[in-house]
């Protein structure tokens, strides 16, 4: 009798394990075999699920974006305060240190091919709308105001900012200090420490 394969799970594993391989060693040192190696399998495995390595790379830039949104909406939906929130995004722990090493791995690829441009705007436009909702409702205000859509870049700008400083200079951006950059942009636009 035949193993039955969870063909969506089978794909998602390879996709994690190529994001952990994209983490540690970066995206030039990514390929089939490796990851074969990592799940166990045969390199056929890895190519039955993608065509070739930029199609699985677009996957894991993708799964970066999707994993990050996913925490910060979990930590809202616990209505944690908002600076506990960003915890989720900020490289405060091993999974967003990853994802922000996967990040950073792709950014380049961002500049210059068009599928990574419209995927980073769809994951910006997406973050906006998120930080826009999370202010407005730490506010008690409406999401749709042009004062909320400045805010909201204000915010993405100052995560994107913080986070990258951090990945640089982890020493100099401790916890602690992400925490206090963070809480000055919220308390400049209107948001207390207990919201």
């Amino acid at each position: 009798m035949p193993i039955v394969v969870d063909k969506k799970e089978r794909r998602a594993q390879v996709v994690a394990i190529a994001f952990d391989l994209v983490a540690d060693e970066g995206i030039e040192a990514l390929t089939f075999r490796e990851i074969a190696a990592a799940n166990g399998c045969s390199t056929s495995i890895v190519s039955h699920y993608f065509r070739n390595k930029n199609e699985l790379l677009f996957k894991i830039y993708q799964v970066a974006n999707e994993r990050a949104r996913d925490r910060l909406v979990a930590a809202h939906e616990r209505r944690l305060p908002l600076l506990r929130c960003f915890d989720a995004i900020l490289p405060v722990d091993e999974p967003s240190r990853r994802n922000w090493r996967v990040w950073l791995a792709f950014w380049s690829r961002a500049h210059l091919e068009p599928d990574y441009l419209e995927e980073r705007r769809r994951a910006a436009e997406d973050s906006l709308a998120l930080y826009r909702s999370m202010l407005a409702a730490s506010l008690g205000t409406d999401a749709g105001t042009p004062a909320m859509e400045v805010a909201a870049r204000r915010l993405l700008a100052t995560v994107a900012g913080i986070g990258l400083e951090a990945c640089f200079a982890p020493d100099d951006w401790t916890e602690e200090r992400m925490h206090a950059v963070l809480a000055g942009e919220l308390s400049d636009l209107g948001v207390g420490s207990k919201s």
